[in-house]
């Protein structure tokens, strides 16, 4: 049930007005307009991710003189794009010359894709490789994460490391 639907039957129910026109004030601050647009903390995310690769590998971004980027057509990922670029011209000094290229069949092939909502995202069956990833590699990956930032034990957990 979507957050209006939930609001009309908190009233058709009896549901305290206060309650539901502050429900109704927190849903009217996140527009679902926007709500699969990056954020200001996701585009600076992006263009700190820019400055930091530019940072890293500025002598093999100087040894050529344009770039390509790709993306999806999403506003989101164009949007990613825009500041990545803009983090790395930023810290290489120069801008490169590049060209860019949205590519939802390489991307979001799930968009198009015909059988993937019947093979694939309706199919439970079909999760069980990624199951079978978490259960038994996805420790070892973490522990060559550990070792290679030389602590003994590390908790990745919530997008965030912690070493236990």
């Amino acid at each position: 049930m979507h957050g209006h639907a939930v609001i009309s039957e908190m009233k058709y129910r009896g549901a305290s007005p206060v309650i539901v026109e502050h429900l109704q004030s927190v849903l009217d601050s996140f527009p679902l307009s926007e709500a699969s647009l990056l954020a200001e903390t996701g585009a600076e995310e992006q263009r700190e991710l820019g400055r930091r690769t530019g940072q890293r590998f500025a002598s093999a971004f100087h040894k050529s003189d344009h770039l390509k980027f790709v993306s999806s057509t999403s506003p989101r990922a164009v949007s990613s794009k825009k500041n990545f670029e803009l983090g790395l011209s930023e810290d290489l000094g120069w801008n490169v010359s590049s060209s860019y290229q949205q590519r939802d069949d390489l991307l979001r092939f799930f968009d198009d894709c015909p059988h993937y909502d019947a093979e694939v995202k309706k199919n439970r069956s079909s999760f069980a490789e990624l199951h079978e990833f978490r259960e038994k590699m996805f420790p070892h990956v973490v522990q060559r994460v550990a070792n290679r930032l030389s602590v003994d034990n590390l908790n990745m957990s919530g997008g965030k490391c912690y070493e236990t």
